[in-house]
């Protein structure tokens, strides 16, 4: 397990696609907060339920603020990163040295969560610190203690990003594509993050919209208490959807046929 996480650790240091990930996650808060900024000085009146991110301190929802833009971008190094592995044929040297399928599946899902976890603190990180220095730090409206709030916030957050990063790699291992696993990737991503909400619509079937954990992430205001107050929901759903995903993913490939 320790040389197969060695060998992904390398290809991801020198892959290109690590650049273009951390490029894009970082460059966003920068024209967000100088957008932000050029709307306060046209005379807008920046509000939080709406804009999400209106000073540093609510710089910790930079990953509510840009969350399909996360995912969208995570769905496409995941299908590459995993994909190109069975169609360049990589993958038959890790198995036929007796690497274990399972080891080998945890090994990819182990290295995109590291680099989800490194491009949301960038994202988060930049956005607090751009945010702060042109609409100064401020405050979360009521909320008291802002630093567990902070930390809860990030942690929740994250998971919630981690749960669809884990479909995304069930997905790649399943259709062994990279260009199949990116439109049933998308497919995913904007049916349950919107067609998901359809229930909400409805009085009987509205709590199944909330066992997706995008509905939270898209339909949830992480600054009301009322909706801090479902973080442990949220959480919740999280490891399920990771751990069903998880599951689902390594029966498949220990099936599957590999050419």
């Amino acid at each position: 397990m320790l040389n197969l996480l060695t060998a992904e650790r390398i290809k991801l240091i020198r892959s290109k696609k690590l650049l273009i990930v951390l490029s894009i996650l970082s460059i966003l808060p920068i024209i967000q907060a100088v957008n932000s900024k050029m709307m306060v000085g046209y005379g807008t009146e920046l509000i939080q339920a709406k804009d999400t991110v209106i000073n540093g301190a609510t710089g910790i929802l930079m990953m509510e603020k840009n969350g399909l833009t996360v995912l969208l971008t995570m769905c496409a190094f995941i299908g590459f990163f995993i994909g190109e592995e069975f169609q360049n044929g990589t993958i038959r040297n890790a198995l036929s040295l007796g690497r274990s399928r399972i080891h080998y599946y945890l090994s990819k899902l182990l290295m995109v969560s590291l680099l989800a976890f490194v491009g949301v603190v960038v994202l988060t990180a930049l956005g607090m610190i751009c945010f702060s220095i042109v609409l100064g730090f401020g405050e979360v409206s009521e909320i008291n203690n802002y630093g567990w709030y902070a930390l809860k916030t990030f942690m929740t957050l994250y998971l919630l990003i981690l749960a669809n990063v884990s479909i995304y790699v069930m997905i790649s291992f399943i259709t062994k594509n990279s260009a199949i696993s990116l439109v049933w990737s998308f497919l995913y991503t904007i049916g349950t993050g919107f067609g998901a909400g359809i229930f909400l619509e409805t009085e009987h079937f509205k709590h199944v919209t909330f066992w997706f954990t995008e509905s939270f992430l898209f339909y949830s205001d992480f600054a009301s208490p009322i909706d801090v107050a479902k973080y442990s929901d949220m959480i919740l759903v999280s490891f399920i959807t990771i751990v069903l995903s998880s599951i689902i993913g390594i029966l498949v490939f220990k099936r599957a046929d590999i050419k």
